[in-house]
């Protein structure tokens, strides 16, 4: 039995008949429809650094 099932496991001719290679295609789609709304803002992040003091201006 094991010579059998060797045989047909390294034998290509023991395989069934192969199919021939399918082109690709693709189902037709319908349009696209609209966008939806925009959704909420959200919430403002923190507050960054302060920044650096700038030059001091002329005494008057």
């Amino acid at each position: 039995m094991d010579e059998f099932l060797s045989f047909a496991a390294l034998n290509p001719g023991s395989i069934g008949p192969t199919l021939p290679p399918v082109q690709p295609f693709q189902f037709p789609t319908g349009p696209t429809g609209s966008t939806g709304a925009t959704g909420l803002t959200g919430s403002t992040g923190p507050t960054g650094p302060t920044g650096s003091t700038g030059p001091t201006g002329s005494t008057g």
